[in-house]
């Protein structure tokens, strides 16, 4: 049997697409024609705004939802080089509460462990792989992990993990198990959505000038001597 399911891409990488995710959760579950629909839907959240949304605009019956957020003590930048530290806050933890959203909050499988070299080796080479198809899909992965590992999914359930522009339907697995070539390994069934253009993850090369170019010329922002505005 097969069925025809619409792929939603994005022209920019980024969680301005947020909404548009949620609504792309929608429209593929909408599609699935009476078969059964995923049970749960993981969100990897910075603050909680995705399962909020997924929440308000969602109505599946028995559909759960797990909001997944970075570590303790995580910190990351924003566009314009400022450091967030992303933390559910207390009225949303609250909201999460009484509507029955669970919250995971862990180390993410993939991160570096200060002093194992080789470990952290790997690890870069397995998120750049994953990062081929676009740069949240590792994290959408580690969410998924997560999950796992903490008991709210069960290995080989078929789940829909979702990020700031990514969605994706998934066969669960724990961390220790996912990279197994059977059935207890995890696989990414379909992509719902996600970044056709990679316009922040891979930023573009900057021409450098051949030696017999002659001095003052600038392009795209950088000059003879490699200085940049």
């Amino acid at each position: 049997m097969s069925r025809l399911s619409k792929v939603q891409y994005f022209e920019s990488e980024g969680r301005g697409h947020l909404l548009e995710v949620v609504k792309s959760i929608k429209s593929y579950l909408r599609q699935m024609d009476g078969q059964q629909a995923p049970p749960k839907l993981i969100f990897l959240t910075r603050q909680g705004e995705g399962p909020v949304l997924a929440y308000n605009h969602i109505r599946v019956e028995g559909l759960k939802i797990i909001a997944v957020t970075f570590p303790r003590f995580f910190a990351g930048r924003n566009e314009n080089g400022s450091v967030f530290v992303p933390e559910i806050p207390e009225r949303i933890r609250k909201f999460f509460a009484g509507v029955g959203i669970d919250i995971i909050t862990n180390r993410l499988p993939f991160d570096d462990i200060f002093g194992a070299e080789a470990h952290n080796r790997e690890m870069g080479v397995l998120r750049s792989a994953l990062a081929l198809f676009g740069a949240s899909i590792p994290l959408a992965i580690q969410a998924v992990l997560q999950a796992t590992d903490a008991g709210k999914v069960d290995p080989g359930e078929q789940v829909i993990v979702a990020t700031g522009d990514t969605a994706l339907l998934v066969t669960a697995s724990t961390t220790a198990l996912f990279l197994m070539a059977d059935v207890r390994g995890l696989a990414v069934n379909e992509i719902i959505c996600k970044p056709r253009v990679f316009d922040r993850s891979r930023k573009p090369l900057t021409p450098k000038l051949s030696a017999g170019e002659p001095h003052g010329i600038q392009i795209e922002g950088s000059t003879e001597d490699g200085s940049r505005e």
